[in-house]
This record gives C-alpha cells, sequence and structure tokens, in this order.
C-alpha cells in the first residue's frame, strides 16, 4: 500500500481578524483518494472547499473511491454538505464513488433532512470506508438494492 500525503493548507491562510480557515490534504490508497479535512467549512472558506474536493475527485480515475474525511473539522455549513452531494454527483458520472467519513451526528441529521443519503454514505472511519468500496465503485449495500 503506497499513501503519499499534499498539503494544501497553503489555499488558505488564516488571518488575525478571522482566527479560523480550511486545512486539508489527500491521502492516496491504491486507486482510493482520502480527503483529510480540518478547521471549519463555511461561506469563507467555502470556495477553497469547492477545489479541494473538486481537485481530489479530478485526480481520481474510475471505478475509483474518494473518501471525504470530515472528523477533524469544527463546524460544516449546510451548503458545505450540499458542495459534498455536488461532487459524489459528479463523480458518479465519471465512475467514481464518493463518500463521507465523520463522528457527527449533525451531519448525518442534515443528509437525512436534505434526502441526500443516495449521494453521501457516511462512514464512521476511513477504514470503513475503504473497506465498503469493491472494484465497480458502488458500495456493497448499493448492490444488495
Amino acid at each position: 500500500m503506497s499513501t503519499t500525503s499534499h498539503d494544501l493548507s497553503g489555499l488558505l491562510q488564516p488571518t488575525e481578524d478571522v482566527p479560523f480557515g480550511l486545512r486539508a490534504t489527500v491521502e492516496r490508497r491504491g486507486a482510493a483518494a482520502i480527503v483529510h479535512a480540518h478547521g471549519e467549512v463555511d461561506a469563507y472558506t467555502l470556495p477553497t472547499w469547492r477545489k479541494v474536493l473538486r481537485d481530489a475527485a479530478t485526480a481520481t480515475a474510475a471505478p475509483g473511491l474518494v473518501v471525504i474525511d470530515t472528523s477533524g473539522l469544527d463546524f460544516m455549513a449546510c451548503r458545505s454538505i450540499l458542495a459534498l452531494a455536488e461532487e459524489s454527483e459528479a463523480c458518479r458520472r465519471r465512475g467514481v464513488r464518493l463518500c463521507v467519513v465523520g463522528r457527527r451526528s449533525t451531519v448525518t441529521r442534515v443528509v437525512d433532512l436534505l434526502n441526500l443519503d443516495a449521494l453521501l454514505p457516511i462512514y464512521s472511519s476511513v477504514d470503513d470506508a475503504l473497506a465498503d468500496a469493491v472494484p465497480s465503485g458502488l458500495s456493497r449495500q448499493s448492490e444488495a438494492v
């Protein structure tokens, strides 16, 4: 297993006026790209969030997997979850699967409330998300349906 991390923290630097920000690294494990996000995703950091998602997704070839690890985020605005769903849809059109890792029940509640469960499967750990991936790029759960 080969892993490479890319530090994307230079995309957005917090200032004294804004003591928060978004930091992300992208790790490669075989055909999977794992985005480890830290900080906050709000209106200020949303453009960077979209860029991080798009860059990881477009660098992943079908039938790959993009795992977005949100467990290091302190805050996620609803719009950031919609951005995840939009990127997931774009990934599916290309034969790439996108899923989310998060320990927050808030993320799960928002995904459920917005009826995005089919686009955004949520796992409790990166290992669980990777274990559920199959060569077709679909989850074992969606194959059983």
